[in-house]
């Protein structure tokens, strides 16, 4: 996400707020984090009840690397399979529908975002309210007269729940977020734009240090 230079200057004086008693970066998800790998989340929806029902694959961080490498020297590169996991999605004991996506970093595909919906008519709008306060404690905010709940990252406290014209403002760092609006009821858990920068960053530096810039143009 683009945040405009004031805004980014404003959020940048927010780093020293109260830390929060529990942090989206360490909270789980059908006992998944952020950062996870594809064992993992596996693992921990066995354990959770849950029933993989579809595996969708990536390019892995090193196969994303080589094709950018022949793309910028001319050379064709192609891959017969996809060596990374690109998102697994699995149901519930109890209608609930979990979808996992992954960031391919040079350490394996890793947990970018959990998204777990849960239908109206398997559980009603007060239950589910009930079993977020308890797993995750109050929310930092409310909104939509108290059917869009969030919990924030330290660095965004302050900022919790805000908006601006191009979206929320806290989607920065990683963030926990619940919503009732719709019928169904569902828990989105994601690290945030932040890290999609940096590993934007490694995946560059990796690039570049195969295929070296130049100082020198031929002109």
């Amino acid at each position: 996400m683009h945040i405009p230079r004031i805004v980014a200057a404003a959020i940048a004086l927010l780093i020293a707020s109260p830390t929060l008693a529990a942090d989206p970066a360490t909270m789980e998800v059908a006992g998944i984090r952020l950062g996870a790998s594809a064992q993992q989340v596996k693992t921990a929806l066995g354990h959770a009840g849950y029933r993989i029902t579809e595996t969708h694959t990536d390019r892995s961080f090193e196969q994303h690397v080589a094709s950018e490498v022949a793309t910028r020297t001319g050379r064709d590169q192609a891959f017969p399979t996809d060596a990374g996991t690109g998102q697994i999605i699995a149901m519930g004991p109890h209608q609930e529908r979990a979808q996992v996506d992954f960031a391919q970093t040079a350490a394996g595909s890793s947990v970018s975002r959990i998204l777990v919906t849960i239908p109206g008519t398997a559980m009603t709008a007060a239950a589910f309210r009930e079993q977020l306060f308890a797993r995750y404690g109050k929310p930092d905010a409310v909104r939509e007269q108290g059917l869009t709940l969030s919990w924030c990252s330290p660095q965004a406290l302050r900022i919790c729940g805000l908006t601006y014209t191009a979206g929320d403002l806290d989607t920065v760092w990683p963030k926990l977020s619940a919503d009732l609006a719709y019928g169904d009821s569902t828990i989105t858990l994601a690290i945030g734009s932040e890290a999609d920068h940096r590993n934007a960053q490694a995946f560059e530096a990796e690039v570049v240090r195969r295929v070296p810039k130049t100082d020198r143009a031929a002109f």
